[in-house]
């Protein structure tokens, strides 16, 4: 029964952006900040995972620094920031796509740029997302 309920719940938020930011003052005294976002597509884990891997292969702004197949998850760099997707298996064909990013001493958000990303995934998957009214 609670597996059915958990299931119920991921369904409403099928599509939704949603998204944090923080930054915060170093003992240093410089700035480091991180950005996530998730969401969750009803789309086998498998092809989600392949199209990041596949977007990211054809993104010439990062590099991607390590891939672990089995976690189903890959981390790059600008050379600025890193940043790390995560896709997390739900159920044979749900998926939650969490993409996060670290930026140490660069000032401002890059949750916009994140957002953006998974907006582009999830059009390559032909699945309908849109960003939380928060």
């Amino acid at each position: 029964m609670a597996v059915a309920q958990w299931v119920f719940l991921a369904r409403q938020a099928i599509g939704r952006v949603e998204q944090m930011q923080q930054s915060a003052k170093t003992a240093s005294g410089d700035t480091a900040s991180y950005d996530t976002a998730t969401v969750i597509v009803e789309v086998a884990p498998a092809k989600v995972f392949d199209t990041v891997k596949n977007l990211l292969g054809k993104n010439t702004e990062v590099k991607v620094t390590r891939t672990d197949d089995a976690r189903r998850s890959v981390e790059f760099t600008d050379g600025k920031q890193i940043g790390g997707i995560q896709v997390n298996v739900m159920g044979d064909s749900l998926a939650q796509l969490m993409v996060s990013t670290a930026h140490p001493g660069v000032s401002g958000s890059a949750t916009s740029t994140i957002v953006e990303r998974i907006l582009a995934v999830c059009k390559d998957l032909g699945v309908s997302c849109q960003r939380s009214a928060q």
